[in-house]
């Protein structure tokens, strides 16, 4: 179909920017404003010419859409009316960088517009290390991981002058970041520190890390000298930023002790184990998202790639892959253990929490406190905690077995690694408004199954693994004859 002057479409004018993670916008609208709720909008990725959303007689068409969009995109249906054809774009990938188009058309006109969309991401601080002796002097790597798109790395003498690279690669994980490495000789004549600088162009953000070289290392010295020198160096800087971050991790974990005593913790062999019984927890169906199936006993859930036949009901999930647990808590601390079924870890997407009885069952909505919802959340092979925005955590290996604990009366949400005790992260003095709160959980990965569980780790049986029968199959009491713990 032609353009015709009948429909005009267009987009910002500049380039739309935003960080791996986040949310987007992409603005598109039509000139002159008119009413577009009848009209056919398509946003399109211009390199594949492949289906990013499509919204045709008031509803939402999924049926084309490219499987990485799945359940990340929204036509922001409020401004339709006014000819606002806004698409938001959630939880960004470095693969969602690019060129969009924004279709609009009817029986008699077309048009289209082009959104360029910038993905970025800053990575970690460089890491410095020892490469050997090489042409005089000695060789000197730079590490740094977790950019987008590629960034320039760069070497800097004490003046600030740039010294040239010898050798630089990179590479790329499979979330898409890049990792880069560069390596410059340092010789005699080197004065001050040398500085390796890794900075994202798109963001103008930089990483830098420096190491000073006094200047006696160098003299008259042998090349066996000059690399034990740097070696003492690079050591002694290693041991004082270890016994730094040793004095902060006791720190931590003072802090975290005292945490866990509030929340009524103590440890035990198997982890950490509530000092009162765990509360059975099992899930509620009638909320389960279209595309979520609840085992017979309600204690599992797994995702499913068909749309199960359900009724559409004011309480059930619509847009996001979620579905709450049937037990509402006002009052009092409570704990029941979480436990993660799949094959491949690496490549699951799954959260895990609590949400207030209110929470939005409709539409787009932000899993956030601010939407009424404290969990942590693993995709793709990072943890992080679903504060706005969300926090990154490191740590490693990731827990498939976690403790969720509630507490009411101080109003505070933990985490805990139920294999060793690890506190994952605490949500603290969350705005509960008085609400009752719920268990909430989140899967949007075919062949993950999360399952509940009210035992202390003491408790399980060790044939078990920990691990949870298939949803299809109602637990059998016989595989556990430690039974439920009391209420």
């Amino acid at each position: 179909m032609a353009r015709t002057s009948q429909l005009r479409v267009e987009g910002p004018g500049y380039s739309v920017t935003a960080t791996v993670g986040q949310d987007v916008v992409l603005p598109c609208h039509l000139s002159p404003q008119r009413d577009a709720r009848s009209l056919e909008v398509r946003w399109i990725r211009k390199k594949f010419s492949e289906m990013v959303h499509h919204y045709r007689d008031g509803q939402d068409l999924y049926g084309e859409q490219m499987g990485a969009y799945a359940g990340r995109t929204e036509l922001l249906r409020d401004g339709l009316s006014a000819g606002i054809l806004d698409l938001r774009i959630m939880e960004l990938r470095p693969s969602d960088d690019g060129q969009y188009v924004c279709t609009v058309g009817d029986a008699d006109a077309y048009d289209e517009a082009i959104v360029k969309l910038e993905v970025s991401a800053t990575g970690a601080d460089p890491h410095l290390s020892l490469g050997g002796y090489e042409a005089g002097g000695v060789r000197v790597l730079c590490r740094s991981a977790g950019w987008y798109p590629l960034p320039q790395l760069l070497w800097r003498d004490a003046r600030g002058q740039h010294l040239p690279s010898v050798s630089q690669t990179h590479s790329q994980d499979q979330e898409g970041l890049f990792e880069i490495e560069g390596a410059v000789i340092v010789t005699g004549s080197m004065k001050g520190p040398l500085s390796c600088v890794v900075r994202n162009n798109h963001l103008q953000q930089e990483r830098k890390f420096s190491l000073h070289i006094a200047a006696p290392f160098f003299h008259n010295a042998q090349p066996w000298m000059v690399a034990l020198a740097l070696v003492l160096v690079l050591l002694a800087v290693s041991i004082g930023l270890g016994v730094y971050l040793f004095r902060k991790q006791e720190e931590k974990d003072a802090r975290l002790d005292e945490q866990a005593a509030e929340l009524g913790l103590r440890s035990a062999p198997d982890g950490l184990a509530p000092s009162v019984p765990a509360v059975k927890v099992t899930l509620d169906p009638d909320t389960a998202h279209p595309l979520l199936v609840v085992s017979q006993d309600n204690c599992s859930v797994r995702c499913e790639s068909e749309w199960q036949k359900v009724p559409d009901t004011p309480e059930r999930f619509d847009y996001r892959w979620c579905v709450l647990g049937r037990e509402e808590f006002r009052e009092g601390r409570h704990c029941w253990m979480v436990v993660v079924e799949v094959e491949r870890l690496k490549d699951s997407r799954w959260a895990v929490g609590v949400a207030r009885a209110s929470v939005e069952r409709k539409g787009y909505f932000k899993r956030s406190p601010v939407e009424g919802i404290w969990a942590v959340e693993y995709n793709e092979g990072h943890l992080t905690s679903l504060t706005w925005p969300p926090t990154p955590l490191s740590l490693s290996p990731v827990p498939t077995r976690i403790w969720v604990c509630l507490d009411c009366t101080q109003g505070q949400v933990s985490f805990i690694n139920a294999d060793n005790g690890v506190q994952i992260f605490t949500f603290t003095a969350a705005s509960f408004n008085g609400e009752s709160i719920r268990p909430w959980f989140w899967v949007e990965t075919v062949g993950i199954q999360l399952c509940l569980r009210d035992r202390t780790p003491q408790t399980l049986s060790p044939a078990l693994g920990g691990s949870c029968p298939s949803p299809d199959t109602p637990a059998s009491p016989l595989l556990d004859p430690a039974g439920p713990a009391q209420e």
